[in-house]
């Protein structure tokens, strides 16, 4: 009985926190990829915890590597800290850019997921965003950075499901 009632509790949830016509993070988990004039584009997003780990890679190049926990806003998610830093418990501390970290966080907006990027490097800073967004049996991805005062877009690409 007790078995019965924590699976509908269980149901229950995620019934009420799930919102239609919102983006959920985990429903991109799983690997995407695309061939583009720059490269291959490899995007894998898997599960982890309440969460997920996604890395988004553009010719070879790392563009984002990040353990995504939920925030206490909805449809808001942050960088958590792995390894030896989340066993001594820097598992929720934000990331300092001003001390030569970089933060990364992602949120839903409307159908589409957003992860960006801010570093500083000799005063200067470096954002990045990654817009995803579902189309059909493909998610839509578009890359941008920031040049001097304004986002310029460096990649327009629609991903498909690509074998793990």
């Amino acid at each position: 009985m007790r078995g019965l009632l924590a699976l509908l509790l269980l149901l229950a949830g995620s019934a009420i926190g799930s919102s239609p016509g919102h983006a959920d993070i985990l429903a991109w988990a799983g690997r995407w990829a695309a061939e583009t004039p720059g490269g291959k584009v490899d995007l894998r997003i898997d599960p982890a915890g309440r969460g997920a780990v996604l890395r988004l890679a553009r010719g070879g190049r790392v563009v984002f590597e990040s353990n995504l926990a939920p925030t206490d806003r909805p449809g808001v998610f942050e960088a958590t800290a792995t390894g030896l830093f989340a066993v001594l418990g820097r598992g929720r501390t934000a990331a300092n850019p001003l001390e030569g970290e970089e933060l990364v966080w992602a949120r839903e907006a409307g159908d589409m997921l957003v992860v960006s990027r801010l570093a500083i490097a000799s005063g200067k800073p470096a954002i990045d965003r990654a817009r995803l967004e579902r189309a059909g049996e493909r998610t839509r991805l578009r890359l941008e950075r920031l040049e001097g005062e304004r986002m310029v877009v460096e990649l327009e690409a629609e991903l498909e499901r690509a074998p793990r």
